[in-house]
């Protein structure tokens, strides 16, 4: 039995495009991470039109890639569109705990 877990999704270029991260593993493996181009489809909501999975050790190296990139464009913000299937999502930045 395979078992998933979002662990988040990126705003992709297009508008009606994102990159959904999912921790996947079968039982008794261990777990590595799943890059998923998602389109939103209308009424279909978010259909995954490509899957890139890592092996476990491509996780690290990957990491490894990253923080060689230029901190600018590392840790640059999005435009902050936001489309139709975007405004539809809750991030879980937004909600707050609220105390009686």
């Amino acid at each position: 039995m395979t078992h998933q877990k979002i662990l988040g999704n990126l705003l992709g270029f297009a508008e009606d495009t994102r990159v959904e991260l999912v921790q996947i593993g079968d039982s008794g493996e261990t777990p590595t991470l799943e890059l998923r181009l998602e389109r939103y489809a209308g009424e279909l909501g978010w259909q995954t039109h490509r899957r890139i999975r890592l092996a476990p050790g491509q996780i690290g190296a990957l990491r490894d890639a990253l923080n060689l990139m230029d901190p600018d464009a590392r840790d640059s913000r999005h435009p902050g569109r936001r489309s139709e299937a975007e405004s539809n999502v809750i991030e879980l930045t937004t909600l707050r705990r609220q105390s009686s």
